[in-house]
């Protein structure tokens, strides 16, 4: 069980790495020193993966049948709409839980993820994550920002079952 603090420290630790964003990259071994594969790419989920001690590839039923066992954003948005898991469903944002939003295609390809950092009044004030929009700006694909890329209508907050609630 993850406090999260230790959550936040962790994710934390990846800042300044200069990974570099590739998707479907990285999160796959929990005990590395960074979410980053052999060649330091990473994105979002992998990156979230990492940082709550998990393999992006679980043997879990749902996921295995939801898309062949890979832990993604839309698999995660997926998981915290069902009874069993390893996520649930927020109705509102707190320090170490997560904002996910799916791929909605052809418009969206893809969906993003990121830890949530700052709550104030009700509303998500800062966000780690793992992104080419970083990657690009920065030449570190994790950074900590504003949430403005999560500010999308289907946007959620889910709670992983491994934090302590604290």
């Amino acid at each position: 069980v993850l406090t999260i603090a230790e959550l936040l420290k962790r994710a934390r630790s990846a800042v300044g790495k200069r990974i570099k964003y590739r998707l479907g990259a990285g999160g796959i071994d929990p005990k590395a020193p960074t979410p980053a594969n052999i060649n330091n790419e990473c994105d979002c989920s992998g990156f979230v993966c990492w940082c709550l001690g998990i393999s992006r590839k679980t043997e879990h039923p749902m996921y295995v049948r939801f898309n062949g066992g890979w832990i993604n954003t839309d698999a995660i948005v997926h998981d915290a709409n069902q009874p069993t898991g390893f996520f649930s469903k927020l109705d509102d944002p707190k320090v170490g839980c997560l904002v996910v939003f799916p791929s909605k295609r052809p418009r969206r390809p893809y969906g993003h993820i990121g830890i949530v950092t700052e709550v104030s009044k009700g509303e998500v004030k800062r966000v780690i994550h793992c992104s080419l929009e970083n990657y690009r700006k920065y030449k570190d694909a994790v950074r900590e920002t504003p949430p403005t890329v999560f500010r999308v209508p289907d946007a959620i907050f889910v709670w992983f079952e491994g934090i302590e609630q604290g």
